[in-house]
């Protein structure tokens, strides 16, 4: 069956938040070879240079999350909504996700092996996803010099985007929804030992009932990053935000350059 159709059938059985730009797909190759499954959203209108954003999944999701008007993540809407203000939107396959899974090592197991000691799995998961991202990015931004790039995750996919923007400079505005609390003890796979090279305007928001961080880590997080332009929102809520948190990223995105 051809890609074309695939895709056909793929939007058919998606629900979107709106009618929407068809995303077309991307060819990426990883530094060890991989093929990085990735799909862009052209921006509205014919605005040269524009900005750029990537988006970024949860553990066990995939870049189908930020097409589809469905919790958790109701990313369809913020998709559109970057489209619409002249964003060249990018959607991406974390390792072991999506176009990439592995049945023989699926990424919550890993996540449970990682608890129970065993964290090198996961830990290179998340390593080789930040690798991926910033290969993406540099793919992207080759040639050009955009007003600004973007850089969003929830859940895992904010763990990854904390990770992508203490290694690279050239993302200037970051919003993270809902990050894990991750031991230091998983190295580079720990945002909290990278914070310190967090200088992008930033968004965080947490969750009073987060199952997977605690008040106190996502403060420490937070007060770990030297930037000033960083903001922190709390939801009443558990790890799944609810819809409205969508409203708080807009707002912050149209008030903050």
């Amino acid at each position: 069956m051809c890609r074309s159709l695939l895709m056909t059938l793929w939007l058919l059985a998606t629900p979107v938040a709106e009618a929407s730009s068809p995303p077309v797909p991307m060819e990426v190759q990883a530094e060890d070879g991989e093929r990085i499954p990735v799909v862009v959203l052209a921006p509205e209108g014919n605005v040269p240079n524009p900005p750029v954003a990537v988006l970024l999944h949860g553990l066990t999701r995939s870049k189908e999350d930020w097409l589809s008007d469905a919790p958790p993540t109701y990313g369809g809407a913020l998709a559109e909504h970057l489209r619409k203000s002249g964003y060249r939107v990018h959607l991406m396959d974390a390792r072991r996700h999506g176009e990439r899974a592995t049945p023989d090592a699926k990424p919550g197991a890993l996540a449970k092996r990682a608890h129970a000691g065993d964290t090198a799995p996961y830990q290179a998961m998340i390593v080789d996803t930040v690798r991926d991202a910033q290969t993406l990015l540099a793919k992207v931004l080759a040639g050009s010099r955009p007003p600004r790039v973007l850089v969003a995750g929830y859940s895992m996919g904010a763990q990854v985007a904390l990770l992508l923007a203490s290694r690279e400079p050239r993302v200037t505005h970051l919003v993270t929804m809902v990050p894990p609390y991750v031991d230091p003890v998983l190295g580079d796979a720990a945002p909290v030992n990278r914070m310190g090279s967090v200088h992008q305007a930033w968004l965080l928001l947490t969750a009073t009932k987060d199952t997977f961080s605690t008040a106190e880590n996502n403060r420490a997080l937070f007060e770990a990053a030297p930037g000033r332009r960083k903001v922190r929102k709390e939801f009443d809520s558990g790890h799944a935000l609810p819809r409205e948190y969508l409203d708080e990223v807009r707002r912050w995105l149209s008030e903050t350059r």
